[in-house]
């Protein structure tokens, strides 16, 4: 019994893969930017369950992403296509570079909050051992206040 080989894509068909690929690679990014940007304009306004379901989503995005780059990179090695010869290849390459300047906002905000936070904590922990010490040198606790007055 012989095997039936597929026959190797023609040069069109080719293109027409790569194209769809590309495509799909370059909306998944959009997709991407148009969170961060969403992330980015609110992000004073936003309470912590929104933060999380934006992370959440932002982390489905970036795994859709991957798949869709596997396949891409897979067939522009395996056609051997030169990278800057595509203008889909040039406007992947564009929005990727707005993301990774949303997500360097995003992350000198985060890191911004975090320190501020962390010293609110800060703080509030001396307030507490202030007030702790308080608590346990006052003699009014056994009424010696009032004892000591009559």
């Amino acid at each position: 019994m012989t095997e039936i080989m597929p026959e190797p894509l023609s040069r069109q068909q080719s293109m027409g893969k790569l194209d769809a690929l590309l495509l799909s690679s370059v909306r998944r990014y959009e997709d991407i930017l148009t969170l961060f940007a969403a992330i980015n304009s609110d992000i004073g306004g936003k309470n912590p369950a929104t933060l999380e379901l934006r992370g959440t989503e932002l982390l489905q995005l970036q795994e859709q992403a991957a798949l869709a780059d596997r396949d891409l990179i897979a067939t522009l090695q395996e056609k051997n296509i030169d990278e800057s010869a595509h203008p889909l290849l040039n406007k992947r390459q564009d929005i990727m570079q707005q993301i990774l300047h949303h997500n360097r906002s995003l992350l000198t905000t985060v890191s911004n909050i975090k320190s501020l936070l962390a010293h609110e904590i800060k703080e509030m922990q001396g307030g507490r051992a202030a007030l702790h010490g308080y608590c346990q040198s006052t003699p009014a606790r056994n009424g010696d206040i009032f004892k000591g007055s009559l």
